[in-house]
């Protein structure tokens, strides 16, 4: 999402759901996201978890970049 976000612009749905499941498809609302930040942007903070449940939990905090 930082590095090359127009790559994964290209990626179609059904690459989003064969790389990461069902779920996955949700990744489409973060490059939205991405693209209204702007060409380029920083990245504050990134964590992941996947806890004994292994319903995984992560997030990423990036700022436009003027």
């Amino acid at each position: 999402l930082t590095a090359d976000p127009e790559r994964l612009r290209t990626l179609t749905h059904i690459e989003y759901l064969r790389e990461s499941g069902s779920e996955g498809i949700e990744l489409v609302m973060w490059l939205v996201m991405r693209g209204a930040l702007g060409l380029h942007a920083e990245e504050l903070h990134r964590f992941y978890h996947v806890p004994a449940s292994n319903t995984a939990c992560g997030h990423i905090v990036l700022k436009p970049v003027a």
